[in-house]
Protein backbone atom coordinates (compact mmCIF):
# COMPACT_ATOMS: atom_id res chain seq x y z
CA UNK A 1 0.00 0.00 0.00
CA UNK A 2 1.39 3.24 -1.39
CA UNK A 3 2.57 5.59 1.50
CA UNK A 4 0.25 8.85 2.07
CA UNK A 5 1.42 12.65 1.55
CA UNK A 6 1.39 13.00 5.28
CA UNK A 7 3.65 9.91 5.51
CA UNK A 8 5.64 11.30 3.04
CA UNK A 9 6.29 14.31 4.60
CA UNK A 10 6.84 12.94 8.12
CA UNK A 11 9.40 10.81 6.62
CA UNK A 12 11.13 14.15 4.69
CA UNK A 13 11.18 15.81 7.95
CA UNK A 14 12.75 12.67 10.26
CA UNK A 15 15.26 12.68 7.74
CA UNK A 16 16.15 16.31 7.18
CA UNK A 17 16.30 16.35 11.39
CA UNK A 18 18.62 13.49 11.14
CA UNK A 19 21.05 14.91 8.67
CA UNK A 20 20.83 18.31 10.56
CA UNK A 21 21.68 16.66 13.83
CA UNK A 22 24.76 14.68 12.05
CA UNK A 23 25.85 18.03 10.30
CA UNK A 24 26.16 19.64 13.88
CA UNK A 25 28.46 17.40 15.33
CA UNK A 26 30.59 17.23 12.48
CA UNK A 27 30.82 20.91 12.16
CA UNK A 28 31.60 20.66 15.89
CA UNK A 29 34.55 18.10 15.47
CA UNK A 30 36.08 19.24 12.07
CA UNK A 31 34.63 22.72 11.25
CA UNK A 32 32.57 24.06 8.03
CA UNK A 33 35.72 22.86 5.64
CA UNK A 34 36.16 19.26 7.44
CA UNK A 35 32.49 18.79 7.42
CA UNK A 36 32.35 16.65 4.33
CA UNK A 37 29.19 15.55 3.30
CA UNK A 38 30.31 11.92 3.06
CA UNK A 39 31.17 12.20 6.93
CA UNK A 40 27.97 13.67 8.12
CA UNK A 41 25.68 10.83 5.69
CA UNK A 42 27.94 8.22 7.88
CA UNK A 43 27.22 10.10 11.20
CA UNK A 44 23.35 9.76 10.17
CA UNK A 45 23.18 6.42 9.13
CA UNK A 46 22.15 7.30 5.89
CA UNK A 47 23.68 7.24 2.24
CA UNK A 48 25.53 9.68 0.70
CA UNK A 49 23.15 10.01 -2.20
CA UNK A 50 20.28 10.50 0.16
CA UNK A 51 21.87 13.62 1.14
CA UNK A 52 22.22 15.12 -2.06
CA UNK A 53 18.65 14.22 -2.91
CA UNK A 54 17.53 16.63 -0.23
CA UNK A 55 20.44 19.13 0.02
CA UNK A 56 21.85 20.40 -3.34
CA UNK A 57 25.12 20.74 -1.95
CA UNK A 58 27.23 21.46 1.61
CA UNK A 59 26.54 25.13 1.55
CA UNK A 60 22.88 24.07 0.71
CA UNK A 61 22.64 22.29 3.86
CA UNK A 62 24.24 24.71 6.24
CA UNK A 63 22.01 27.40 5.00
CA UNK A 64 19.15 25.20 5.98
CA UNK A 65 20.49 24.26 8.92
CA UNK A 66 20.75 27.85 9.99
CA UNK A 67 17.22 28.51 8.47
CA UNK A 68 15.97 25.51 10.85
CA UNK A 69 17.59 26.26 13.92
CA UNK A 70 16.91 29.98 13.77
CA UNK A 71 12.86 29.49 13.01
CA UNK A 72 12.54 27.11 16.41
CA UNK A 73 14.40 30.21 18.17
CA UNK A 74 12.13 32.79 16.35
CA UNK A 75 9.12 30.73 17.99
CA UNK A 76 10.30 31.42 21.21
CA UNK A 77 11.05 34.91 20.63
CA UNK A 78 7.55 35.01 19.19
CA UNK A 79 6.46 33.95 22.59
CA UNK A 80 8.11 36.45 24.25
CA UNK A 81 7.17 39.83 22.47
CA UNK A 82 3.69 38.92 22.79
CA UNK A 83 3.37 38.37 26.32
CA UNK A 84 2.84 41.54 26.75
CA UNK A 85 5.28 42.05 29.87
CA UNK A 86 7.80 45.51 30.56
CA UNK A 87 10.25 45.41 27.98
CA UNK A 88 12.96 45.23 30.46
CA UNK A 89 11.24 41.78 31.56
CA UNK A 90 11.31 40.62 27.72
CA UNK A 91 14.45 41.28 27.22
CA UNK A 92 15.64 39.86 30.71
CA UNK A 93 13.08 36.76 29.55
CA UNK A 94 14.63 36.55 25.79
CA UNK A 95 18.45 36.67 27.08
CA UNK A 96 17.92 33.50 30.40
CA UNK A 97 15.80 31.86 26.85
CA UNK A 98 18.59 32.30 24.95
CA UNK A 99 20.97 30.91 27.52
CA UNK A 100 18.72 28.03 28.38
CA UNK A 101 18.88 27.01 24.62
CA UNK A 102 22.36 27.07 24.31
CA UNK A 103 22.79 25.18 27.71
CA UNK A 104 20.65 22.48 26.20
CA UNK A 105 21.67 22.39 22.72
CA UNK A 106 25.56 23.64 23.05
CA UNK A 107 26.11 22.32 19.35
CA UNK A 108 23.52 24.57 17.95
CA UNK A 109 24.84 27.16 19.91
CA UNK A 110 28.36 26.77 18.90
CA UNK A 111 27.49 26.24 15.46
CA UNK A 112 25.84 30.21 15.41
CA UNK A 113 28.24 31.49 17.50
CA UNK A 114 31.28 30.64 14.94
CA UNK A 115 29.68 30.99 11.53
CA UNK A 116 27.52 34.17 11.96
CA UNK A 117 30.93 36.06 12.23
CA UNK A 118 32.08 34.20 8.93
CA UNK A 119 29.63 34.52 6.69
CA UNK A 120 31.10 36.39 3.97
CA UNK A 121 34.03 33.37 4.10
CA UNK A 122 31.51 30.49 4.14
CA UNK A 123 28.87 31.99 1.95
CA UNK A 124 30.49 34.47 -0.21
CA UNK A 125 27.43 33.65 -3.30
CA UNK A 126 24.71 33.38 -0.65
CA UNK A 127 25.90 35.39 2.06
CA UNK A 128 23.02 38.42 1.48
CA UNK A 129 20.30 35.41 2.16
CA UNK A 130 22.14 34.37 5.41
CA UNK A 131 22.34 37.86 6.77
CA UNK A 132 18.68 38.39 5.74
CA UNK A 133 17.99 35.11 7.92
CA UNK A 134 19.52 36.49 10.87
CA UNK A 135 18.27 40.05 10.39
CA UNK A 136 14.25 38.27 10.49
CA UNK A 137 14.59 35.85 12.66
CA UNK A 138 16.86 37.23 15.45
CA UNK A 139 18.11 41.01 14.71
CA UNK A 140 14.85 42.74 14.08
CA UNK A 141 12.56 41.64 16.69
CA UNK A 142 15.27 42.76 19.06
CA UNK A 143 15.28 46.22 17.04
CA UNK A 144 11.99 46.47 17.45
CA UNK A 145 11.32 45.73 21.03
CA UNK A 146 14.04 48.06 21.84
CA UNK A 147 12.06 50.86 19.85
CA UNK A 148 8.56 50.12 21.78
CA UNK A 149 11.17 50.58 24.94
CA UNK A 150 12.38 53.90 24.03
CA UNK A 151 8.87 55.22 22.73
CA UNK A 152 7.58 53.99 26.53
CA UNK A 153 10.15 55.57 28.18
CA UNK A 154 11.55 52.03 29.60
CA UNK A 155 14.65 52.06 27.82
CA UNK A 156 17.35 54.92 28.31
CA UNK A 157 19.72 54.62 25.26
CA UNK A 158 18.77 54.55 21.09
CA UNK A 159 17.18 51.89 19.41
CA UNK A 160 20.16 50.50 17.12
CA UNK A 161 22.47 51.11 20.19
CA UNK A 162 20.26 49.38 22.73
CA UNK A 163 20.70 46.38 20.05
CA UNK A 164 24.51 46.20 19.64
CA UNK A 165 24.83 46.26 23.47
CA UNK A 166 21.82 43.69 24.38
CA UNK A 167 23.87 41.27 21.50
CA UNK A 168 27.42 41.94 22.67
CA UNK A 169 25.76 40.96 25.96
CA UNK A 170 23.88 37.76 25.27
CA UNK A 171 26.79 36.30 23.22
CA UNK A 172 29.19 37.10 26.45
CA UNK A 173 26.83 34.94 28.42
CA UNK A 174 26.33 31.98 25.99
CA UNK A 175 30.04 31.59 24.86
CA UNK A 176 30.78 28.26 24.22
CA UNK A 177 34.67 29.13 25.37
CA UNK A 178 33.39 30.93 28.89
CA UNK A 179 29.47 30.03 29.94
CA UNK A 180 28.33 31.76 32.77
CA UNK A 181 27.14 29.43 35.39
CA UNK A 182 23.43 28.43 35.50
CA UNK A 183 23.65 29.75 39.02
CA UNK A 184 24.86 33.12 38.26
CA UNK A 185 22.55 33.42 35.65
CA UNK A 186 20.04 35.85 37.48
CA UNK A 187 22.28 38.64 39.23
CA UNK A 188 24.12 38.38 35.74
CA UNK A 189 21.14 39.04 33.60
CA UNK A 190 20.18 41.99 35.91
CA UNK A 191 23.35 43.59 36.21
CA UNK A 192 23.80 43.15 32.53
CA UNK A 193 20.78 45.08 31.53
CA UNK A 194 20.69 47.31 34.32
CA UNK A 195 22.36 50.03 31.58
CA UNK A 196 19.73 49.70 29.05
CA UNK A 197 16.79 50.21 31.64
CA UNK A 198 15.60 53.78 32.24
CA UNK A 199 15.59 54.00 36.45
CA UNK A 200 12.58 56.01 37.27
CA UNK A 201 12.55 57.20 40.47
CA UNK A 202 9.61 55.37 42.31
CA UNK A 203 7.20 57.60 44.40
CA UNK A 204 8.04 55.54 47.35
CA UNK A 205 11.61 56.62 47.34
CA UNK A 206 11.09 60.24 46.97
CA UNK A 207 11.23 62.75 49.83
CA UNK A 208 8.18 63.65 51.16
CA UNK A 209 8.00 66.88 52.90
CA UNK A 210 4.85 66.21 54.28
CA UNK A 211 5.01 67.45 57.95
CA UNK A 212 4.97 64.74 60.80
CA UNK A 213 1.61 64.66 62.62
CA UNK A 214 2.30 67.16 65.35
CA UNK A 215 4.70 69.05 64.06
CA UNK A 216 4.98 72.49 61.61
CA UNK A 217 7.04 73.51 58.92
CA UNK A 218 9.20 76.14 59.78
CA UNK A 219 9.16 78.76 57.36
CA UNK A 220 12.84 80.07 56.10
Amino acid sequence: MPRSPEQNRAIREKRKKQIYEAALGVYRERGYYGAEMGAIARRAGLGRGLIYYYFKDKQDLFISLIRFTLLHWKERLDDILLSGEPVADRLELIMKSFYSLSHAFPDISYFHQTVSRDVKVLFPERESEVYELYEQYILKPVRMLMKEGVDRGEISIPPELGERFFFRLLFEAVHHENMIEEKELDQWVKTALYGLVNHKKNDSQSVDDTPIEGTTKTKC
